[in-house]
């Protein structure tokens, strides 16, 4: 999901290479903040060898899935390590609700629209108007954007390097 706070927290006294931060025995000796791009990815460049804690500040409306503590290791200095925070329904999302999607575009509201596919960075959406009007589109800070519309001659390839997820192949024919 675009634009979630993500908070990485550093603890010590730990050893990386244990995997395992000791409740009790360590404190937090920095914290690390960031947003999330538009694919849903928070990076933490140049963070210090550690055991890290990490979790969010989950967007008004959304649905978390319920998990524990979440940690990472950095055992290498410049390494990269993943961890992954999720939610139930992304379509319920406030990303994804027609306001939010019909006001970043600048459309009228008056026909309705209809999403028919939405992770809450890239949606596929349409009006119940006249006409082929439906779009695939996608969100950044600055809000919903228009990847591209029907018909498009966009390959597949070319929408994976762009950040389209897997989920929305079937809107590409090459």
């Amino acid at each position: 999901m675009p634009n979630v706070l993500v908070h990485l927290a550093l603890h010590r006294p730990c050893d990386p290479a244990s995997h395992d931060i000791r409740t009790g025995e360590t404190s937090e000796a920095a914290r690390f903040d960031a947003h999330t791009d538009a694919q849903g990815i928070a990076t933490f460049p140049n963070v210090p060898v550690g055991c890290y804690y990490f979790g969010m500040t989950p967007p008004e409306g959304s649905n978390p899935v319920p998990v524990g503590m979440h940690t990472l290791f950095l055992t290498t200095a410049g390494a990269t390590e993943k961890g992954t925070l999720e939610f139930n329904n992304m379509t319920s999302s406030p990303n994804c609700d027609e306001t939010t999607i019909e006001t970043s575009l600048g459309v009228d509201p008056a026909p309705a629209i209809t999403i028919d596919l939405c992770d809450g960075a890239w949606a596929v959406v349409r009006w119940d108007s006249r006409g082929d009007n439906q779009q695939i589109i996608n969100s950044n800070v600055g809000g919903w954007q228009t990847y591209t519309i029907f018909p498009h001659n966009i390959c597949w390839a070319t929408a994976t390097a762009d950040g389209v997820p897997d989920r929305f192949k079937r809107f590409f024919d090459c």
